[in-house]
Order: structure tokens, then C-alpha cells, then sequence
């Protein structure tokens, strides 16, 4: 059962974490294929976390970070926001600059 903490201690453990309907080889909706696809652009490690792998997952992602809906892209503990944001930002360059940064000296 996933709480609102647990979501948390996973987004703090890794620099770059999806929340998606699917996994990383088999995204199960458009947006989350885009946002995983995306973060395969950028070349670093991410993690994703199916939100159908448990009921409980997705009701505490929206508690803790009131955000309703999925995929959420967290990059260093920070809530960026769903697929077509994360788009806006590779394209703009200012993901690339984020992520960069989350990585500098790891």
C-alpha cells in the first residue's frame, strides 16, 4: 500500500523519476510514451514507476504533489509536470539544463 510518504522517500531517491501508466519498454498510454521518450533523449539514468502496478500509487501521487493527472516528471525531488511540459522544456533547452544540473558531480 503506497502512501503519501512513500511516494516522496521514491521521488527523493532518484535524480529523475516518471510517474507513468506503464514501464519504460512498454509505456500504456500516449502521454507517458512521450514523457518516458523524452527522458530517453536526455541520456541519464530515470526511473519509472508504474502507477498500475498497485491502486494505491496513484491516489498518494496526487495527494502528495496535487497533481491529478499522469505522467508526472520529477527531476531532483521537483514536480515539472506531465508530458507535453517536459516536451516544452527539452525543446526549449531548459530540461536539458536541469538535469545537468541534478547530475553535476554525481
Amino acid at each position: 500500500m503506497w502512501s503519501v510518504d512513500e511516494v516522496k522517500k521514491k521521488v527523493s531517491e532518484h535524480k529523475l523519476v516518471v510517474f507513468a501508466k506503464g514501464t519504460k519498454e512498454q509505456p500504456m498510454c500516449g502521454f507517458s510514451h512521450r514523457a518516458i521518450h523524452v527522458m530517453n533523449l536526455l541520456g541519464k539514468p530515470f526511473e519509472v514507476i508504474n502507477i498500475f502496478d498497485d491502486p494505491s500509487i496513484r491516489p498518494a501521487l496526487v495527494e502528495a504533489f496535487e497533481w491529478p493527472t499522469t505522467p508526472q516528471v520529477f527531476v531532483n525531488g521537483e514536480l515539472l509536470g506531465g508530458s507535453d511540459i517536459v516536451l516544452e522544456m527539452y525543446e526549449s533547452g531548459e530540461l536539458q539544463s536541469k538535469v545537468d544540473a541534478a547530475f553535476a558531480g554525481a
